[in-house]
């Protein structure tokens, strides 16, 4: 098994290699193709979606980005092999000292809605995917981790290229988080495709709830790993 690194992204230049790993990663997924439906058609539009959303996972206080590499023999460098997105949820003074945020964040947010209201009005991207589905699943995931334990570390997003599969990628994304909520002594969260469900079990995991989409014909497990130690915010 390849030795497997973490580096949190700082800036938004390092955005663009997870971008692609993104768009190849979820290209058959069931949530990103009822979403997305065209994305299989026109891949470069998937590719700018995935621009967008990493652009806004970004901005946003209280979430971390990290890039997973693994060693190349062939290149002799390491490769950017996944990515994974964690937010620290809650409004308690440990909380307040993740979500830290600056002007130019603030800044940046504004830009890129901006950018959003252009892609989704103007750009040839806007024929790919649906306005109302993404308004339905907004509200959907926002109903879902409503009902999430208040203060908890919460995986909004866990991509491996798909190349790099099986070789610890995942792993290694997941567990940043989870010693993070080991630390506080609080839950984590997550919303799993069927693709990722064993990988959240192993780790502890276990499905409370069900996210809808698709007019209720499709579903994705909702799961949560109650909290390991105890701290003054602990939920579990």
């Amino acid at each position: 098994m390849p030795e497997v690194t973490l580096h949190e992204i700082k800036l938004r230049e390092e955005l663009e290699p997870l971008c692609r790993i993104a768009a190849s990663a979820w290209q058959n997924d069931p949530l990103f193709s009822w979403l997305f439906p065209g994305g299989q058609t026109h891949p470069e539009d998937f590719l700018i979606l995935w621009k967008i959303i990493l652009d806004m996972e970004f901005l946003e206080p209280g979430k971390f980005i990290f890039a997973a590499s693994i060693y190349d023999a062939e290149t002799q460098t390491n490769k950017i092999a996944g990515f994974a997105v964690w937010e620290r949820r809650g409004d308690s003074e440990a909380a307040r000292r993740w979500q830290g945020t600056s002007f130019s964040k603030k800044l940046g947010r504004l830009n890129l809605s901006l950018k959003l209201a252009h892609t989704v009005t103007l750009s040839p991207a806007r024929r790919s995917f649906s306005r109302k589905k993404f308004k339905l699943l907004d509200e959907e995931v926002e109903s879902v981790r409503a009902r999430q334990p208040k203060e908890s570390w919460y995986l909004n997003f866990l991509g491996v290229d798909p190349t790099a599969q099986k070789k610890g990628v995942g792993k290694r994304l997941l567990q940043w988080g989870l010693d993070r909520a080991d630390e506080e002594g609080i839950a984590a969260g997550l919303e799993a495709s069927n693709a990722g469900v064993k990988l959240y079990q192993s780790a502890g995991f276990e499905t409370t709830e069900w996210m809808n989409f698709d007019d209720g014909k499709q579903k994705q497990s909702v799961m949560r790993r109650e909290c390991k130690l105890r701290s003054p915010y602990a939920t579990c």
